[in-house]
């Protein structure tokens, strides 16, 4: 039985703590092996990465460097979320996509990863996975009013927006306690396909979310479209932070939040693009937490 001294145990406690000038002399080390005579920033410099759009991201970054407040949960710059209670209320949300175009493959995989720990789903509608007509199908046996559904939907948004609202009302659920994402991303689908879509309906759906259902947000944002046109990181965030158009005598504090698609927790989707980093979990999601709370019994 090993016993502790009574100041307890510090394995590093003889050791005295590194410095940066330390770790910048190793570096110059490394550097001058690989014929690179430089010393103190400059070798520092030399590991540091030039990125596009004129950002560059250096090999080190410690306490010292300084960093803006990141303010409160459901606060300005919103970076710790868009609502005041964050995640502490819900806790992690394990959400899984399916873009399958047969409705009765849909619902299988649906109920099986949400019985295995999945909470919530990103669902392809229209020329992204099931038609609009089989989204019943798809999602039969869910219980919608605990695993939250977020359509993937192209130029279809508001018929599908219109189907998934009806299954709400048709399975008893208040609208209180509707959670989920209706698709509308007009720009997106424009920049995908080059068809231009008339963005009124979007700012409808996003009024009558404003209205009765708190607990939906109609607008996405999708970068995927502008990743692989070649856009850069901050081209793909673009998009989500000034491209946003709405008709003139749209209502935007209604529409979209304060003016501000963060502020009114519009999903950013960039599944392929790690500076989102919004990939979703793969076939057999991991059974985190309790399965089986969205699938309704026999």
């Amino acid at each position: 039985m090993t016993v502790l001294p009574d100041d307890g145990l510090s394995l590093a406690a003889e050791f005295p703590d590194a410095t940066h000038e330390q770790w910048q002399r190793l570096v110059e080390g490394v550097l001058r092996k690989s014929g690179k005579d430089v010393s103190g920033t400059a070798a520092e410099q030399a590991l540091s990465t030039a990125l596009e759009d004129g950002l560059t991201t250096r090999p080190l970054y410690t306490s010292r460097d300084a960093a803006p407040a990141v303010g409160h949960p459901g606060f300005a710059p919103f970076v710790r979320g868009a609502t005041p209670g964050g995640n502490a209320a819900t806790g992690w949300d394990v959400r899984q996509r399916h873009a399958s175009t047969d409705p009765a493959r849909a619902n299988e995989a649906v109920l099986g990863d949400l019985e295995n720990g999945v909470t919530s789903l990103w669902l392809g509608v229209g020329a992204h996975g099931v038609p609009v007509s089989g989204l019943a199908r798809a999602l039969d046996g869910v219980f919608l009013d605990l695993a939250p559904v977020a359509l993937d939907v192209g130029a279809e948004f508001g018929p599908a927006a219109r189907e998934l609202l009806r299954l709400y009302e048709a399975a008893g659920v208040p609208k209180e306690s509707a959670r989920g994402t209706l698709g509308a991303d007009w720009l997106g689908h424009e920049a995908r396909s080059g068809e231009e879509l008339d963005p009124a309906e979007a700012v409808e759906l996003a009024r009558l979310c404003g209205r009765e259902y708190p607990g939906l947000r109609a607008l996405a944002v999708d970068a995927l479209p502008y990743h692989e046109a070649g856009g850069s990181a901050a081209q793909e965030l673009a998009p989500a932070t000034h491209g946003r158009r709405l008709p003139a005598g749209a209502d935007r504090g209604r529409a979209v939040g304060r003016g501000s698609l963060r502020a009114a927790g519009v999903p950013l989707r960039g599944d392929r693009r790690p500076v989102f980093d919004h990939r979703q979990a793969p076939r057999g999601a991991p059974p985190l937490g309790a399965g089986g709370g969205g699938v309704r019994g026999e």
